[in-house]
């Protein structure tokens, strides 16, 4: 991927650099000759394909784009057990992790046991706050006593040692079915399937667990039909089940847990999303209704991503954690109505909890200046445990710096989570606070992390933390963001946004479009709701309308209603406002500066 370098322009009113992506004519005009308009090729050409070529990007299908499941280690050794487990009539239990990708894991997994004619799979997720992340001695020792002879651990397990040698200790086999960071080994197991094992081939470590338990499923079918299983006599099925009825969970669970949608992640929710707006599982339908999706509708990756994910989320978050994978799963349109209910109660309380949590820690950071005050916010907060991951993200929104919400624990230490920015890998610097003795514990990846540390901790912690900040690309050139293309006011059309339909589903690695407009007149603004401000922009006979949201009575708001008839650049993400029948296209305001040649 080719970017501008920045050139010598007015500040950004987030105090931002702005870069624009550089069209690469060639691929250009690869891209239109599979088909797309010259508008989304020219704006899709600055951007990395996710290592396909233009006729696999516009139509992903999975038949080409995944794997033999046996190019995985372990993954042979989990098939042929799990076949062994189900002739024998055995049985098998699923543990998996109480969020949404853990939720869809365990769908796709007993969802294709019942179409085996398996009944009465047992399910077991750990509580978020009592017993932490991933299978415990505790609860696999109490699945072995309720009778499961294996157990199936999804998006988890693969850093579980001492729980699994208990589990093996006691006579439960156990096949792990993950994508998370691996250590050197991997604990004693049937099978340990994970992509990102350190002893794994690379290409498909940017699959989730849903995706990788869907590939598991295709291997166990494929290990069943080896043996003539399916024949149809006492009780077996006839036909394997149509895996491609799975792909609607593959495709929620992929959304939600934000992972790359390039090369296979792309096909399957590409894929996957047709069957989601089928609504044929009773809990997606009461979900969707619940979360205002409109029920002739197709469902869009938004929707997985901003509906049907947080409330799947909020049971793991302030409730019962099975809720979601238990909706998700009911056959019966009553109970999945209730479950349903009860996941959108649990998001209003948890909405209103990570309110108060945000609230606080945005008072904590009064004095900063976002975009120019390059330091950590640490803000300790009375708050729920279950919240505070979506509240360091909405804080590190305000501050345009890496950002970590604390709350105190039931044993007195604070336990929280970390959101960083581009060019600062905070995972990578908890980890090294872990090692030098400043927390007691914590890790993470290049933008996200969790810890915990004592509360006299905290201050060498943040000194520490700040000192690695000062060190990294974020110090020195603060927040960038990335445009695909520049354009006037002129420029933009219904017809060319239209033509950008065929880019998605968007996501992580395949980002909604977004533009920088020139030199655009600030004709107009309005308020409305009393939060947000309506921008109306000319450049000529052409006017647009642009829409920023939580702005009104903030310094940014202030700074933009100061603009008012001056010319400036607004870089946001193009749409279109249908209106009594009018379409028109309008933009979503991400930031603005002045215009070169306008002073503030």
């Amino acid at each position: 991927m080719n970017l501008r370098p920045p050139a010598t322009e007015p500040a950004s009113l987030k105090g931002r650099l702005w870069r624009t992506r550089q069209p690469r004519a060639d691929l250009s005009r690869a891209l239109e000759r599979a088909g797309l308009d010259p508008f989304a090729a020219r704006l899709m050409s600055g951007r990395d394909l996710g290592g396909v070529g233009p006729e696999a990007f516009l139509k992903p299908t999975i038949r080409d784009l995944m794997p033999d499941p046996s190019r995985f280690r372990d993954m042979d050794a989990g098939a042929r057990h799990i076949a062994d487990r189900i002739i024998a009539g055995g049985q098998v239990g699923v543990w998996s992790d109480y969020d949404a990708d853990g939720a869809t894991s365990a769908a796709v997994l007993i969802s294709f046991l019942r179409g085996l004619g398996v009944r009465g799979v047992p399910l077991r997720i750990p509580d978020r706050i009592l017993e932490g992340y991933g299978p415990n001695t505790p609860g696999l020792l109490a699945m072995r006593a309720e009778g499961c002879e294996t157990v199936c651990v999804l998006d988890a397990g693969t850093t579980a040692f001492e729980p699994l040698a208990a589990a093996r200790a006691a006579g439960l086999d156990v096949v792990v079915i993950d994508h998370h960071a691996a250590e050197e080994t991997v604990p004693e197991a049937i099978a340990v399937i994970n992509p990102n094992r350190k002893d794994e081939a690379p290409g498909f470590g940017h699959l989730c667990a849903a995706g990788m338990t869907f590939i598991f499923c295709v291997a166990v079918a494929r290990e069943l039909r080896a043996r003539s299983w399916f024949d149809g006599r006492d009780g077996r099925p006839a036909s394997p089940p149509d895996l491609m009825r799975l792909l609607d969970l593959v495709a929620l669970g992929t959304v939600c847990d934000v992972v790359p949608l390039t090369g296979l992640n792309r096909a399957f929710v590409a894929r996957g999303l047709p069957y989601l707006s089928e609504r044929n599982r009773p809990g997606v339908a009461a979900l969707a209704e619940l979360a205002g999706v409109s029920p002739d509708a197709p469902m869009t990756a938004a929707d997985c991503g901003w509906r049907l994910g947080p409330r799947i989320n909020a049971g793991g978050r302030v409730a019962d954690p099975t809720l979601g994978a238990r909706c998700l799963l009911a056959e019966d349109s009553v109970e999945a109505r209730a479950l349903a209910e009860e996941l959108d109660q649990c998001n209003r309380d948890r909405k209103a909890l990570e309110e108060s949590a945000t609230e606080q820690a945005i008072a904590q950071a009064a004095d900063r200046v976002p975009g120019r005050d390059r330091r950590s916010l640490i803000a300790v907060v009375d708050g729920h445990e279950g919240v505070v991951g979506i509240s360091a993200a909405r804080v590190r929104e305000a501050v345009d710096a890496p950002a970590i919400v604390l709350t105190r624990d039931h044993e007195g230490n604070l336990k929280g989570s970390a959101r960083s920015v581009p060019g600062f890998d905070i995972g990578q610097a908890i980890i090294e606070a872990r090692k030098a003795g400043l927390i007691v514990k914590g890790g993470g990846h290049g933008m996200a992390g969790g810890l915990t540390l004592t509360p006299e901790q905290l201050v060498p912690f943040q000194a520490f933390l700040d000192a690695e900040i000062a060190k990294s690309p974020y110090f020195e050139a603060g927040v960038v963001t990335e445009a695909d293309l520049e354009l006037s006011v002129r420029g933009l059309s219904v017809r060319d946004i239209d033509a950008l339909a065929p880019l998605e589903p968007f996501g992580t690695a395949n980002p909604e479009p977004v533009l920088i407009l020139r030199g655009a007149e600030l004709r107009e603004i309005r308020v409305l709701k009393e939060k947000h401000l309506k921008l109306t922009l000319g450049e000529g006979g052409v006017t647009i309308d642009a829409l920023i949201w939580n702005v009104v009575g903030t310094p940014l708001g202030e700074a933009i209603l100061a603009l008012r008839g001056a010319a400036i650049d607004l870089l946001g993400k193009p749409g279109i406002n249908e209106f009594r029948g009018n379409r028109s296209p309008q933009m979503i305001i991400e930031d603005l500066r002045p215009a070169a040649g306008h002073l503030l």
